[in-house]
């Protein structure tokens, strides 16, 4: 058995046996050993703790219990409809919470000099991405195929300031999970890309198609490369992440989501259809989904995953025009599946 130092020492006490002395003696060579040796029964240190706002800005956030956070940080600066109000090491964080507000469901991000902070691996990207260095283009070209959103371009009132966005949906690893920016129309850059994105848009359709019926927001891929152009070098205000973000849905949609289901193709406006959504993460019925719905299903069967979206062998993925978009009846939606080889 091997005995550390102080064990050797104490050992000998007992063989000389325990007068005031010989103790007197051997806590004086202990001390002495300590100081030259250092102890030899000191135990490892536990390992750090991360950091609040590294763990905030990361996927480990979403489920976090909301009482941890306020046990590490203290209480919001202010709650409001289940968003609460921090300030995290200098950056101004609003964490969405569940109905009980148990469990954080998202976590938004202020763009501010003060918060220094890297989102590339959030990102899922090899480089570091600095927080107050992003744009949409930038955003854009990380995430690769998002939907560019509006809430209003023109004639929007004076009740709120009105936004733009750039939403991506996470792929299977990250559980479908959005990712967002958002900019506010409220100084030139951001204004002036807004009009030349409207501006082309109107070209196309018509005024009211842009500015009073929002139609875009129903088919954000048909002018996706003017959008892009258009707020490529824009700053956001804001970066978000989690479950169920808030931000512009299609008008129909909204529609059908609140009405009461009728027999046949779920028909939203005189000749149009919504493209439906999958039946959970792996729908291998979507063929029979889209036929219901009144649209042509054009399957492109594969042998092996393709792309960061795959979802899985069997499964529809990569479906466009993407679920939620309304379309003439009778129009085809495509899509992909993967199979094993044999």
């Amino acid at each position: 058995m091997k005995l550390t130092t102080c064990g050797a020492l104490l050992l000998a006490v007992a063989l000389v046996g325990c007068t005031d002395r010989a103790r007197d003696r051997v806590s004086s060579l202990v001390e002495r050993a300590q100081s030259v040796f250092g102890s030899q029964d000191t135990k490892e240190p536990a390992p750090a703790t991360p950091d609040l706002l590294t763990q905030l800005i990361s996927w480990e956030a979403i489920g976090m219990n909301l009482a941890y956070v306020q046990q590490r940080a203290g209480p919001a600066i202010r709650s409001e409809d289940h968003r609460h109000h921090y300030m995290v090491q200098g950056c101004q964080l609003v964490l969405g919470s569940d109905g009980q507000d148990k469990a954080i469901r998202s976590v938004q991000v202020a763009l501010s000099p003060g918060c220094d902070v890297d989102i590339g691996g959030l990102l899922g990207m090899l480089k570091r991405q600095p927080l107050n260095a992003m744009t949409f283009g930038a955003f854009d070209e990380a995430m690769g195929s998002g939907q560019y959103l509006a809430d209003c371009f023109r004639d929007c009132g004076n009740a709120y300031v009105p936004n733009v966005y750039l939403v991506e949906q996470g792929s299977r690893a990250l559980q479908f999970r959005q990712v967002m920016i958002t900019a506010e129309l409220a100084t030139d850059p951001a204004m002036e890309a807004a009009g030349r994105w409207a501006d082309a848009m109107v070209a196309k359709k018509s005024e009211d198609w842009v500015v009073r019926d929002l139609g875009f927001n129903c088919q954000p891929q048909k002018y996706r490369n003017v959008a892009a152009q258009a707020l490529h070098a824009v700053k956001p205000e804001f970066f978000s992440f989690g479950d169920e973000l808030e931000f512009p849905k299609c008008p129909t949609a909204e529609v059908a989501a609140n009405s009461e289901p009728k027999a046949g193709a779920s028909t939203l406006l005189a000749g149009m259809v919504m493209v439906p959504q999958q039946e959970g993460q792996c729908d291998m019925e979507y063929d029979k989904r889209l036929r219901a719905a009144g649209l042509k299903a054009n399957e492109v069967s594969i042998h092996g995953p393709e792309g960061q979206d795959f979802k899985g062998y069997g499964c529809a993925y990569r479906i466009t025009p993407a679920p939620g978009n309304a379309m003439p009846l009778g129009s085809t939606v495509t899509y992909r599946s993967a199979w094993e080889t044999g």
